[in-house]
């Protein structure tokens, strides 16, 4: 295996196609943070070895570096890679759809990676919890039903309810970003039946928006850092608005939580 493999690709790439390849593309496998490093050296050993022991050794800072990178710079940050538990990843389904776009050639594996992402937007959108918003903007009127939807729950660890409310919104945009490379403005199924258009991506991610604003309070009491972890700018407004409907919300959902 030889450096040509990669050649032009940033690190970050690089490491995203290390967890296709390590998965191949089944974003239910999982795989180690030595893993990906280990899969990645072997393509580059140039750019991921130990300084002065390229070939010998591949250096587990730079992998660290490439997953965690703060704010939304990082494969973690960007939605491209999941943590399922400490240094225990997996990729999601816009990291396999980022990564088809890398290898644009590749008929089958950009094939399984839109499949994949549009099994993953389905979901989001068929939640039961976003479609009651549709009927009924009210809702959810408790925190445990918007959790339900992001799958988080108190007692979780922060950065894993960070992780999970990001993952919906790496999904959306990722099919509003497929929307725009197939030059459409919706997508059927392979039967002909509509899947989704860009009308339910845009009111799907007001809804997200709207259950950020509406539970922040409970979010920074499951992770204290949310507002400025994810998204700075956009979450640290979301942040003031929620300060300022306290005084109409007071401490009624987080006591709601346990109905």
């Amino acid at each position: 295996m030889q450096d040509v493999n990669v050649k032009g690709l940033g690190l970050r790439d690089q490491a995203l196609l290390a967890a296709v390849r390590l998965t191949g593309g089944d974003l239910v496998k999982t795989f180690s943070a030595e893993e990906l490093l280990v899969e990645a050296w072997k393509y580059a050993k140039s750019a991921w070895g130990l300084r002065k022991f390229e070939d010998e050794h591949p250096d587990a800072e730079k992998i660290n570096k490439e997953l965690n990178r703060r704010g939304s710079i990082g494969l973690l940050g960007q939605g491209m890679i999941e943590r399922v538990m400490p240094m225990v990843y997996r990729l999601t389904a816009a990291g396999l759809h980022e990564a088809s776009q890398l290898k644009p050639g590749d008929v089958v594996a950009c094939g399984k990676a839109n499949r994949e992402l549009e099994a993953s937007i389905k979901g989001v959108l068929e939640h039961a919890v976003f479609r009651a918003w549709l009927s009924d903007q009210s809702k959810p009127k408790y925190f445990r039903e918007a959790g339900h939807f992001w799958g988080i729950a108190p007692g979780m660890p922060p950065r894993t309810v960070r992780d999970r409310i990001s993952r919906v919104d790496h999904i959306l945009k990722a099919a509003s970003e497929l929307l725009d490379q197939r030059s459409v403005d919706a997508i059927a199924e392979q039967r002909g039946k509509l899947l989704f258009d860009r009308n339910d991506i845009e009111r799907c991610q007001e809804f997200q928006k709207t259950l950020k604003t509406k539970f922040m309070r409970d979010l920074l009491m499951l992770d204290p850092q949310f507002g400025d972890k994810t998204k700075g700018d956009e979450n640290k407004g979301l942040r003031q608005v929620s300060s300022r409907e306290e005084g109409v919300m007071g401490s009624r959902s987080m006591t709601e939580t346990s109905q």
